[in-house]
């Protein structure tokens, strides 16, 4: 067995040593509340005792409900000490102890306890533990029984003397008269304490091994299940295990940054799926007036689909170029990728280079979804080639387009993932329902059309797994309607005083009314405070801000990027309780003033980051 495998073993095996010294507390319980009415019955009459052995009861019963009640208080007080290994010992023993008791006072009535004991051991698929109670039954049953002789309850078939005429006589047999008793009849040759042993010990202990072989048979056999299914598990958990981390080297790939600049903003994310996939985006500045998109979906799932994506986008890292056409790079990349490829496996692919001064966009399309272009609620699939999917083949036929963007537009690239989303009722989420989702209404930033349209796949698919990988890729091109400017600071309290600085010179140079800058340096101190604060409070990473303008719209927006824990800062409680201001969630008040002074905010989870978008319209 492997260290691996060993440690999930181990915890495998104590976990289910915890739950059985639950059960077998649970059990000891039950055996209180049993032994606590036999208890009464005694006390009032209902069963008889005679009043030789009444002192012991008296004593010996509430002793031992003591005893059995003891473990139940580990499992309410000292959960912990119930993984322990020596716990089981305390647990079992003690109900050996009380049944021990029980026949010394009680030797013809309390016979059943030891069996119960060695089948109690079953909860815990010891094998050793089940001969250790053995070996211990066996020893305490032989004393208890000579005990019994003496100070138990009295039993005429062991002690030789049948039914006497007046009952009353049993009870002059005290502990003396029954040692005179049996010394008398060994002088006689009747040697009591042999029997004892030959004729109550010896088919009581037989009994008890037929019950101990059937009972270890079983501890052994479910033994030897959970070590193969625990090794199983190992093998799965290890293959889940190299498969998370090819999903990670696999994401690793991927840009995650945020491309921003005066004429263009790119967003992109990929929702994995449970495993590896094939989907993946990139992005690629040709130059300072071209940028490169593509995205691409590889037909299958799992290490295949993901070997084959990564030397897809290998190769389109090596092949794409500004001197090369979209047409020229997606054959070229299909040549290689043909290369070798045994399987037929395929991908589908939709590559485009995007001029971002003029807003020309040169495509060409391999068997894609069709992308969505537009801006506010006038957006559409764009018309486009089908093309054919590269890898089966050496040759594919693959055509330029164009398609000339608008200052304001927003292009959006996705893989099926999305579209072939499925619910409960076996429904696809479907092209209708995309595109409704992006003219459902005005957005104010590429940040707030991502949060929509996740929000709509989650509540279409309504909880159900993910089947495929989601991703997309969002340019949104300003042309020349922003002014621009970004910069990152370290995350802390030194550097505010800089942060603030950046966010006021530029609304100055961007002649922002004087009555706003005062309110734009409280905005931003409170979400740049809160992030320090909150967000950065057990470590330290960068804030990245970014600044735009937008002349003709008279629009500022504000993007502010941290590396801390997911936190939406406006689902902070900012509403008074009970008419009283001062009883807020801690940040509320400074939250609600964000919302009253900006015209439209938004917040998003993407690649690892916090992003808030805050815009301010005169």
């Amino acid at each position: 067995m492997t260290e691996f495998e060993r440690n999930k073993y181990l915890e495998a095996y104590y976990e289910n040593e915890a739950d059985a010294n639950k059960q077998m507390s649970i059990a000891n319980a039950f055996g209180a509340a049993l032994l606590l009415g036999i208890w009464i019955c005694y006390m009032t009459g209902a069963f008889y005792a005679s009043p030789k052995i009444m002192p012991l009861i008296n004593i010996a019963f509430p002793i031992s409900v003591v005893i059995l009640l003891t473990p139940l208080l580990y499992v309410f007080k000292f959960k912990n000490n119930l993984k322990k290994p020596n716990y089981k010992f305390f647990v079992v023993f003690s109900f050996v102890m009380v049944i021990a008791v029980l026949n010394v006072i009680l030797p013809r009535n309390a016979f059943i306890g030891w069996a119960l004991c060695i089948v109690m051991t079953n909860h815990y698929y010891n094998p050793k533990l089940g001969r250790i109670t053995f070996g211990v039954i066996a020893g305490l049953m032989l004393i208890c029984l000579y005990f019994s002789l003496f100070v138990g309850e009295y039993d005429a078939n062991i002690l030789g003397i049948k039914e006497v005429v007046n009952n009353d006589a049993v009870e002059v047999f005290g502990v003396k008269e029954r040692f005179d008793l049996l010394h008398e009849q060994l002088l006689a040759g009747q040697n009591r304490y042999l029997q004892a042993f030959t004729f109550t010990f010896l088919p009581r202990a037989l009994i008890l091994a037929l019950i101990f072989v059937v009972s270890n048979s079983l501890n052994i056999r479910t033994y030897k299940l959970l070590r193969q299914e625990i090794s199983v598990n190992s093998e799965q958990e290890k293959t889940r295990t190299e498969l998370d981390v090819a999903k990670e080297i696999q994401m690793a790939t991927l840009p995650t940054e945020f491309v921003t600049s005066e004429d263009i903003e790119i967003q992109a994310e990929l929702k994995a799926a449970k495993s590896v996939g094939g989907d993946f985006y990139d992005y690629f500045l040709l130059d300072n007036e071209h940028v490169a998109l593509v995205i691409a979906d590889v037909s299958g799932k799992g290490i295949p689909a993901a070997m084959f994506m990564m030397k897809t986008i290998t190769c389109f890292r090596n092949c794409v170029s500004l001197h090369k056409t979209p047409e020229e790079v997606l054959k070229e990349v299909n040549r290689i990728i043909n290369k070798g490829n045994d399987s037929n496996m395929f991908v589908t692919c939709f590559y485009a280079v995007i001029n971002t001064k003029t807003g020309e966009m040169n495509f060409a399309n391999a068997g894609h979804n069709p992308p969505i272009v537009g801006q506010k609620q006038d957006y559409h699939y764009l018309k486009c080639k089908p093309g054919f999917v590269l890898g089966p083949l050496k040759d594919v036929f693959v055509t330029n387009e164009t398609y000339q963007l608008k200052n304001g537009d927003t292009l959006t690239l996705y893989t099926d993932g999305i579209t072939e989303a499925r619910n409960s009722k076996g429904l696809f989420y479907g092209e209708d329902r995309l595109i409704a989702v992006f003219n459902q209404k005005k957005y104010s930033c590429l940040l707030e059309l991502h949060h929509s349209l996740k929000d709509d796949i989650e509540r279409f698919v309504d909880g159900e797994d993910q089947a495929d990988d989601m991703t997309y890729i969002t340019m949104k091109y300003h042309g020349d309607r922003y002014l621009y400017k970004e910069e990152t600071f370290r995350g802390e309290k030194e550097s505010l005083p800089k942060m603030i600085g950046l966010i006021e010179d530029f609304a100055h140079e961007m002649k922002i009314e004087e009555g706003f800058i005062g309110k734009l340096c409280v905005v931003a101190d409170e979400m740049l405070s809160n992030i320090i604060k909150y967000g950065y409070a057990e470590y330290t990473d960068d804030i990245f801000i970014r600044l735009l303008y937008n002349e003709d719209e008279n629009e500022f927006v504000m993007t502010l990027i941290d590396r801390a824990e997911k936190f939406d800062p406006f689902t902070v409680n900012n509403k008074p309780i009970d008419g009283n201001y001062a009883k807020r969630a801690e940040g509320g008040l400074g939250i609600l003033i964000v919302k009253n002074l900006m015209s439209e905010y938004a917040y998003d989870y993407i690649n690892h980051k916090n992003i808030v978008t805050l815009k301010k319209k005169f």
